[in-house]
């Protein structure tokens, strides 16, 4: 089903689903941070997360990824990583987990980083239409590399995870 929201001064169109989630193996820090803060925790997160995969003869098996247990802008509770083949013992902040699973309500966003607002109203829009109710967790796969994709061309898988 096509959501379309208008937003600021351009129409976004949203192909929104319902999915079913597969936990992967992961390799992820968890921390807390403001929305202001976020992009220098990630670089220097995901930097750390690959430097250690690499010194234990350990590649990513995906795109980089990050969870986000609340949306409180100055105080965000959020976990990301990388999936890994299998599971790796981490160090320090460095924890081994998986990825959300379960099922979700997903979009491809492309765009901005900052601009994914209309995503996540769309998903939240179609959900509600569909009668499913949110668990409140919202998981993002970084499709794109950002330091090599204009930023209106990035793509981020979202999921939104559903109530049982």
């Amino acid at each position: 089903m096509n959501r379309k929201e208008a937003f600021m001064d351009f129409e976004c169109t949203f192909q929104s689903e319902l999915k079913e989630l597969d936990p992967v193996p992961a390799l992820t820090i968890r921390t807390r941070t403001s929305v202001a803060a976020l992009q220098g925790v990630f670089n220097e997160g995901y930097a750390a997360i690959a430097r250690f995969l690499a010194s234990k003869g350990f590649e990513p098996s995906g795109r980089p990824f990050a969870v986000y247990f609340n949306m409180d802008f100055e105080d965000l509770d959020v976990e990301f990583g990388f999936p890994v083949g299998e599971a790796v013992e981490g160090e320090g902040n460095m924890t081994s987990g998986a990825t959300p699973s379960g099922r979700a309500v997903t979009t491809l966003y492309i765009g901005p980083y900052e601009d994914v607002e209309p995503a996540y109203t769309a998903l939240m829009k179609w959900a509600e239409d569909n009668g499913l109710e949110l668990e409140g967790t919202a998981y993002e796969i970084y499709m794109s590399d950002p330091a090599v994709t204009p930023p209106e061309q990035l793509k981020t898988r979202i999921h939104l995870l559903l109530a049982e």
